[in-house]
């Protein structure tokens, strides 16, 4: 028996059905009238797992395991790949890791229940042996080699050593070439069965389809149970200060930059802290965007040719900003967002630009309900958080200017900002225009 329960949202023409059966996780099921499905399966275990209790016991993960597990999972008993299977059934599959969970997805125009059937059923028949894990470890020491050698992904992680001592954000989320060699099989069943269990999974479906149709395509799915409340999250840390500016040396034709600052972790409940985060990019919009002021004073004296990329991450432990891109003057850049910063403590942003960025930020959002696949990666970020993506988006209405400006007064500070540059490592020190 399934218990199906209906989400209305009739000031967006919009809907969604939760269904609830034993043996199954958690389905989302957003009913769109499009001739393609879309179908994300989410097992909360990322790179930021390093620890899970198992009764009275509190057991350890190597870094890695989480993304290890992702690639191993396709493999299947019988010697079939489940990527090549769901391929041969006309559905673009793909998975991937980050530091909160791993997602197993695809999509299709056709043969959508067999594609779905598929998917949860590989992800629930594990199969490890000491050769095929052996064989994966060549492959991912690769991958860790990629990524190492790029300097757009060292610079992302030395920005976080930097900011962060003990959180394991500093983690690769492929692992390290030390633990990736100590993965085995055995450790692998470990993590498996300890994490991949429908209490511990939610699946988002998107497509042509009502809750009877996807009951049925999971009719004699069967997956392992298990309740939530296991996982041992990382405390949070505070961002450090204590070097605020770091250089290394790479292949790269122009320095690169990053500009990172870690804020105090949201308090109250799931829809404040996401209303404090909205906040928050409306002051990054504000101050980073090719729009405002800041970019065009920093092209204007040539010191970016291109627009400042800026990230928020709102995750468990930690809570920071990182913008980014390519200056021949990195520190000039930082001085000048540190002091754009303190010109903003002083003045505020003004409430007509406040309200333009609020009504702007919205428009995207409801825009993006039109899209299967945004919108499904909207609610696989916010479902799990206790947030409804719906509900979300009528808290931009709530943003005023002395919210966003109270806001901007509490968290940002210019004196609360690290500098991580990678330069061409044939330079000097010195930047030539200083």
């Amino acid at each position: 028996m399934a218990d199906v329960i209906l989400h209305d949202h009739p000031e967006y023409r919009e809907r969604y059905y939760e269904i609830r059966r034993e043996g199954i996780p958690t389905v989302y099921l957003i009913p769109k009238k499009r001739s393609n499905y879309y179908a994300v399966l989410r097992v909360g275990i990322g790179s930021y797992d390093r620890f899970y209790r198992e009764g009275d016991k509190i057991r350890s993960l190597l870094p890695g395991s989480a993304h290890f597990l992702e690639h191993k999972l396709f493999a299947n008993p019988d010697g079939s790949d489940a990527m090549e299977r769901l391929r041969d059934l006309g559905a673009d599959a793909n998975a991937y890791t980050t530091g909160t969970a791993t997602c197993y997805l695809f999509n299709c125009r056709d043969r959508f229940a067999e594609a779905l059937k598929e998917l949860l059923t590989f992800v629930s028949q594990p199969f490890f042996t000491k050769e095929n894990v052996e064989n994966e470890k060549k492959i991912i020491l690769q991958e860790a080699a990629m990524y190492a050698d790029s300097p757009s992904s060292r610079l992302f992680i030395e920005a976080v050593r930097q900011l962060y001592r003990d959180h394991p954000i500093r983690d690769e989320i492929v692992g390290t070439p030390g633990s990736i060699k100590r993965i085995t099989p055995t450790r692998l069943y470990d993590v498996y069965r300890a994490f991949y269990h429908t209490g511990n999974m939610q699946l988002f479906v998107s497509g042509d389809l009502t809750p009877e149709a996807v009951l049925n395509a999971l009719s004699d799915v069967s997956m392992p149970t298990g309740k939530d409340g296991f996982r041992v999250l990382p405390s949070f840390e505070l961002g450090c200060y204590d070097r605020p500016v770091r250089t290394l040396r790479r292949r790269v034709s122009k320095p690169l930059f990053a500009v990172t600052s870690g804020f105090s972790e949201p308090d109250g409940d799931a829809s404040e802290r996401r209303r404090r985060m909205l906040a928050v990019n409306i002051v990054n919009a504000h101050l980073f965007s090719d729009s405002g002021s800041l970019y065009e004073e920093l092209k204007e004296k040539n010191l970016v040719t291109t627009p400042l990329r800026c990230m928020t991450e709102w995750n468990p432990g930690v809570c920071f900003i990182s913008v980014s891109g390519q200056s021949a003057a990195p520190r000039r850049v930082f001085e000048a967002i540190r002091e754009k910063i303190r010109d903003l403590l002083v003045t505020g942003i003004p409430e007509v630009d406040v309200l333009r960025l609020c009504r702007a930020q919205y428009a995207e959002d409801v825009a993006s309900f039109d899209d299967e696949e945004e919108l499904v990666d909207a609610f696989c970020d916010s479902i799990p958080e206790g947030i409804d993506p719906y509900l979300e988006a009528t808290l931009f209405g709530t943003l005023s200017a002395s919210y966003v400006n109270g806001v901007l007064r509490e968290l940002f500070s210019p004196d609360r900002l690290d500098l991580t540059v990678i330069r061409p490592d044939h330079s000097i020190e010195t930047e030539v225009d200083e």
